[in-house]
C-alpha cells in the first residue's frame, strides 16, 4: 500500500448525468439562440435554462 495516496473512499469521477443535461440543454438553446439573436441574448437565454433546469431537474443524492 502506498502511504502518499491520498486518503480518500473510491469515488466515481464522471460527470453526474444532471450535470450532462443542464449543460448540453443550455449549450444548444445558447448558441441557437445566439445565432439569431446575437451573442449576448444566446448568453442570457443560456444561462436562464441553466438555471431553470437546475432548480427543475431531480438530484442524484
Amino acid at each position: 500500500m502506498d502511504d502518499n495516496a491520498p486518503n480518500r473512499p473510491a469515488a466515481n469521477d464522471k460527470l453526474p448525468s444532471r450535470w450532462v443535461i443542464i449543460l448540453s440543454v443550455s449549450t444548444a438553446v445558447g448558441i441557437g439562440t445566439g445565432l439569431v439573436g446575437g451573442l449576448i441574448a444566446g448568453v442570457g437565454l443560456g444561462f436562464v435554462c441553466a438555471g431553470f433546469l437546475h432548480t427543475v431537474l431531480p438530484g442524484e443524492h
